[in-house]
């Protein structure tokens, strides 16, 4: 028996997941565990379909069982996504081979510029905030210094987001300690958040936008499952957009005080400047503009937003997960949980009611997620309430 475990989002689910799973399963992995995102996603926004449904949609591409990666560290900063996955993957203590994509065939590549980001973060700290202060972000910074330092090859690596992540899993894995086989797969034909397309691939953004703005044929880059999902779900008017989420937003930027926003996680002084000067914008997409600069992602305002809807402040980070939740599994699913059972540093389940009650952090964990569903609820046009949390039964396929 080898296990893999995959990190995904799924958002939605197209023929490039389903390949990056079938191409994992190649590397001699006999049973796959997928850490799916919740219904808010690291670029800090909405996923179009609940995490329900993604979670369904991954056993049909593959994977055998799926488990939840909690909103906390969903909607969170790439080191702090990466760090909450890969210490899920951890805890579970079963684990032989984490897959994912990147631009590149090589992980000792990546392991490489991993090792020289952490040299750059630990010796270089004042050229960093010397560059942010003339104006660029963060990031920028840190692939302006890998460029000077360690030529363009490694700092042209950092211009995909599939590398990001990845470079964050090898350092999330070093930091924890834990030794996985990695194996990455290079994306096939079109790059993230590319506008272009293949004769079966096309990113996701790609996808989403074509969804959204139905201007477009997305059917043969998605799994006829995904399909039919996706159509299914439009005609219930359950899709899920961050414009539906308009007056939410505003109404609590306008009430939010300068202490609550500096509590919030990714928040700086001189952000919360920002968002308090933007506080009576009347559209979101004045909000955000009123807010964005170079030195500031879009992104990184977005995941801001919705922990301050979702009640997530920065202390929460740092909270340990307590347990795993169970979204999906199949037959061979059902193998890896009697093992998981007896090897897993923290307990599993589906109930969120009965995982809560677990102890403090369980309960929080679980109030966060609740708060999470009521907030993704309103999203849709077909306005829904978080009992599906509750009510949700375990996806058997």
């Amino acid at each position: 028996m080898k296990i893999g475990a995959i990190i995904c989002e799924y958002n939605p689910l197209h023929n490039g997941h389903v390949y990056h799973i079938q191409e994992t399963k190649k590397q001699g992995v006999t049973h796959v565990i997928a850490i799916l995102s919740d219904n808010f996603v690291q670029r800090g926004d909405v996923a179009l379909l609940n995490k329900f449904d993604r979670a369904k949609l991954a056993l049909h591409a593959g994977a055998d069982l799926v488990l939840e990666l909690p909103v906390i560290y969903s909607c969170a900063s790439a080191e702090c996504y990466a760090t909450g996955a890969v210490n899920l993957i951890k805890q579970l203590n079963i684990i032989n081979l984490l897959s994912f994509g990147s631009s590149t065939s090589n992980s000792n590549l990546l392991m490489q510029l991993a090792e020289n980001i952490d040299f750059i973060l630990a010796n270089y700290q004042q050229e960093i905030k010397k560059i942010i202060k003339s104006g660029h972000s963060y990031p920028w910074a840190i692939w302006k210094l890998c460029q000077i330092y360690y030529g363009e090859e490694q700092a042209n690596l950092l211009q995909d987001a599939n590398n990001l992540l990845a470079i964050e899993y090898i350092k999330a894995m070093k930091k924890l300690n834990l030794d996985l086989e990695l194996f990455t797969i290079p994306r096939q034909d079109v790059l993230h958040d590319s506008s272009e397309t293949s004769a079966k691939f096309a990113s996701a953004s790609f996808i989403r936008k074509a969804i959204l703005e139905t201007k477009q044929n997305y059917f043969g880059f998605i799994p006829t499952e995904t399909a039919e999902l996706i159509i299914k779900k439009i005609q219930e008017n359950h899709v899920a957009e961050i414009k539906n989420l308009e007056s939410v937003i505003l109404y609590k930027m306008r009430m939010i005080s300068e202490s609550e926003l500096l509590n919030l996680p990714d928040m700086t002084p001189a952000l919360a400047k920002r968002f308090l000067h933007a506080k009576n914008a009347n559209s979101l997409p004045e909000f955000l503009e009123n807010i964005k600069t170079k030195c500031f992602t879009m992104a990184r305002i977005r995941r801001i937003i919705m922990c301050a809807i979702l009640g997530i402040q920065k202390q929460d980070l740092f909270l340990e997960q307590p347990y795993a939740r169970i979204l999906a599994l199949n037959q061979k699913g059902s193998e890896l949980l009697a093992i998981l059972k007896k090897t897993s540093n923290i307990p599993l389940g589906t109930s969120l009611k009965k995982l809560s009650n677990l102890n403090q952090e369980a309960k929080k964990f679980a109030q966060i997620e609740i708060n999470a569903s009521q907030v993704y609820g309103l999203a849709q046009k077909n306005i829904i309430s978080a009992e599906q949390e509750f009510r949700a039964k375990i996806i058997k396929n």
